[in-house]
Order: structure tokens, then sequence, then C-alpha cells
């Protein structure tokens, strides 16, 4: 575990200042400026009404009826940024599978891992047991809706993109293995969303345990070129308690992609001194 130096605090505070300026939807926008195609099927997503109330009841499950962290609007965006950097940042040393398998290129695969990042929890409106199932049964009309404006005229460019988006869907939260570059990427990009900004509600509403007292403890998620592996990831982290969220969700989801595995270097940061998460005193019953 590395210590955080004050010339990356700097750089951090720097960086934080300048996004501030934009809005997360903008910051996205720009993540996907040079690839025409995202920017057709992302344009469509935040556009279509379906897909944006199906993400304001995925929160409204997940949050106000579960207690759990964001599941909603801005957890799709996070992952979704996420998804497409560390798919830029992996492509540098691995192909992505739908070009290793000749049907599509590097820039349908960014539109396979945006979708699949973007609409991977919609299922939670039915329930979170079983959602990875239930956001399939859900996506494939909206799919096939977005598909036919990116590809208009080419319709089994389609079908091969919807295929790998359902995939990516179905095996994201490791209820079943990832069999593609594309749907490893959306897995662990959905683990990446795991900063205190998405567990604060939860938690300040007293829904206190190990997920969102961990949750707590990450300050910051980096995507990066690797030293010893194409990618590192780093999780800078103000309390040791954030071990549990890198080794329970990232670590695994990582794991459970051989592929990546070999491509990705994952390092927990601590950030100067260890904050306090909880008080002295927690009542449990």
């Amino acid at each position: 575990m590395n210590t955080y130096t004050k010339k990356q605090r700097v750089s951090d505070k720097m960086a934080k200042t300048q996004k501030q300026r934009y809005t997360l939807k903008d910051r996205v926008r720009n993540t996907l400026k040079n690839n025409e195609l995202c920017r057709k099927a992302f344009d469509a997503l935040e556009k279509d009404e379906e897909v944006q109330v199906l993400l304001e009841d995925s929160n409204r499950m997940a949050i106000d009826r579960m207690g759990y962290s964001d599941h909603g609007h801005t957890h799709s965006l996070i992952v979704s940024m996420n998804g497409i950097l560390l798919l830029r940042e992996l492509s540098k040393g691995l192909q992505p599978s739908i070009v290793k398998e000749g049907t599509g290129t590097l820039e349908d695969a960014e539109v396979v891992v945006l979708l699949g990042c973007y609409l991977h929890d919609v299922g939670m409106v039915v329930a979170r047991i079983n959602h990875d199932i239930f956001t399939v049964a859900l996506a494939i009309q909206i799919v096939d809706r977005v598909l036919s404006k990116v590809y208009p005229d080419d319709r089994r460019k389609q079908v091969h993109v919807r295929g790998h988006v359902l995939h990516a869907i179905y095996s994201h939260d490791i209820a079943a293995p990832p069999l593609t570059v594309e749907a490893g990427i959306v897995g662990i990009a959905d683990a990446l969303d795991m900063t205190k900004g998405r567990a604060r509600i939860p938690f300040e509403a007293g829904s206190v345990n190990i997920h969102s007292a961990s949750a707590m403890a990450i300050n910051r998620v980096k995507i990066k070129k690797g030293e010893s592996k194409t990618v590192r990831i780093e999780v800078i982290m103000s309390n040791t308690s954030g071990i549990f969220q890198i080794q329970e969700l990232l670590e695994k989801k990582i794991r459970s992609s051989p592929e990546l595995l070999s491509h990705i270097e994952l390092y927990a940061i601590m950030h100067g001194e260890e904050e306090k998460i909880l008080g002295e005193e927690l009542r449990v019953l």
C-alpha cells in the first residue's frame, strides 16, 4: 500500500477544480468526442424517456426502499465514463473481442461498453436479486432503438453489437463469467464507482454497514497507464476500511475476467492521515 504524496494531492486538487466547471454529463460527452457513434448512442440514451424513468425508478428501489447506494443516472454516467477510459487504456495492449472476432471496430467496442455501462442496472426496478436478468429483458428494445440510430443502414452490425451489449449486462455482476473483453470492462467499471459520494446518502440516513463504511473511506479512483501491466488502477482512500471495498468488489470483478487480469495492476493508496469514519460509539441493536 503506497503513501499519497503532497505533489499528488496538489495535482488532484487542481484537477478537481477544473472538473467542477463541467457537469458530469458534459464530462462524459467530452470523453466521447472523438467517437461519433458513441456520441449518437449517448445522446439517444439521454433523450430516451423510458431509459431516464427506468434509471429514476432503479434509484428509488436502491436508495429509498433498500438503503443501498446510488444505482441511478449519476451511477450510469460515472460507470460509462470509467468504462470508456478503461477500454481505451486496455486496447493499447489487448484487442477488444468484437475486433478480434472480426465483427466490429474499436469504435464499435466503445459503443458496446457505453451501452452496457449506461444500462447495466435498469433491472433494479424489478428487484436487486437477479437484476442482471431483468436488465437484459428490459434493455433489448432499448438497445435496438438506440442502435437503429447509430447504425441506420447496417442491420448486421446492429445485431452483432446488441449481442455484445446484452452479454456485458448479463455478466456485469459476476453471476455469469464475462466471456468478452468488453463485458469484463463493464463489470470492472461498475465496481470502480466506489467513492464516498455514492454511499453518502444511505450512510447519512443510517444505513451503516461494512459496505457503506468502506465506501466512505474511498476518495478517488484513477485509471492510468500501467507500469508492469497495460493498465494501473489506483484507489485512493482515507481509511483502511476501504480495503474491503477493493477486495470484495473490485478485485473479485477483475479476477472474474482472466483475460483482463493479466493486463491490470491494482493499488490501494492511503491519502495522508487516516480519517475516522465512525464515531467512538455505534449502536448496532
